[in-house]
């Protein structure tokens, strides 16, 4: 079969990268032990963050390589215990402890700084044979990961082709159609849903208020949202709903942010929601959103509210 990993293709890229790791790893101690550097090598990130600049705090070399508070604790443990550090107060809050090096690792630095010059020179010249660019590309995939997540990434391309629109006459039905269908799944139609769902315009819209919808490539409307107008530069985030054939898509969080940013567009400085606690993944979306559980509720128009949430902007 070969390779399994490679046959995975990108969905095993994580497994590969740790694959790699092991490896450079392992011949990495191969290389400390011919240059008589005493010393592990996951010890290396913080090592090289105090060649660069001392003394450091725990926090701070944790920030700078990237790497957990946790494992950094551990890893500047393991280097106190082999003598390469040493550590006093800060001046300027004496429950930070600052790390320095030890004379013992100060008197082993020439010989670790020639040791990353060859290996570096090393890896670069077999890197221009094989891969010129790769520094440069992983150092792009670190800041597209660092600025979202896979499942982030997977959400994003679950949703390509979908766009959010403004409501218009032509979407009335599909707005009253998809908000109708989750209210009878869960409860019972109201008087007050009827009134907004038959009549946005003269609901939410003449009101001040905003309905958006979410496209589908092929052009059909699959979700709904409203900002209804309230008092004090204030919106109730309402009527959202996402078709049954475009669940788990990622929708309702598109939908939702597009909400926010158009509320903060006109200038709101609150947005508020009524909704179920049996509606738990609509909770998580709206917690996940910012949105936090009003303490002291109001009374609702609506029987089947049991919680009331906002989000201040």
């Amino acid at each position: 079969m070969g390779d399994v990993l490679q046959l995975a293709g990108a969905a095993a890229l994580g497994s590969r990268f740790r694959r790699l790791s092991e490896k450079l790893v392992a011949q990495a101690s191969e290389v400390y032990k011919a240059y008589n550097v005493p010393m592990e090598p996951s010890w290396f990130p913080v090592m090289y963050s105090l060649m660069q600049e001392s003394p450091l705090s725990v926090s701070t070399i944790a920030e700078i390589t990237g790497q957990s508070h946790p494992f950094v604790s551990k890893t500047t443990a393991q280097m106190k215990s082999a003598g390469l550090l040493v550590t006093r107060p800060s001046e300027q809050d004496k429950r930070v402890q600052l790390l320095s090096l030890s004379d013992k690792a100060l008197t082993m630095q020439p010989v670790l700084e020639k040791q990353i010059a060859d290996i570096g020179s090393a890896l670069n010249s077999a890197l221009n044979d094989v891969a010129p660019d790769f520094l440069e590309k992983l150092g792009a995939v670190e800041t597209l990961l660092s600025q979202t997540s896979l499942l982030g990434l997977i959400k994003q391309k679950a949703t390509r082709g979908f766009r959010v629109i403004d409501y218009s006459p032509e979407h009335r039905d599909a707005f009253y159609q998809l908000n109708k269908h989750w209210i009878e799944r869960y409860f019972t139609m109201e008087s007050s849903d009827h009134a907004s769902l038959g009549d946005p315009e003269n609901y939410i819209l003449k009101k001040g208020g905003h309905v958006l919808l979410v496209q589908n490539p092929a052009g059909d409307i699959c979700g709904t949202v409203a900002l209804i107008a309230m008092d004090d530069d204030c919106y109730e985030l309402a009527k959202m709903a996402v078709a049954d054939s475009e669940q788990g898509k990622g929708l309702g969080a598109l939908l939702g942010e597009a909400a926010i940013q158009k509320a903060r567009d006109a200038g709101a400085k609150k947005l508020y929601l009524e909704s179920n606690r049996k509606l738990a993944p609509a909770i998580s979306l709206y917690r996940k959103l910012g949105f936090k559980e009003v303490d002291k509720p109001t009374p609702s128009p609506y029987a089947r509210c049991d919680i009331q949430m906002q989000l201040m902007l």
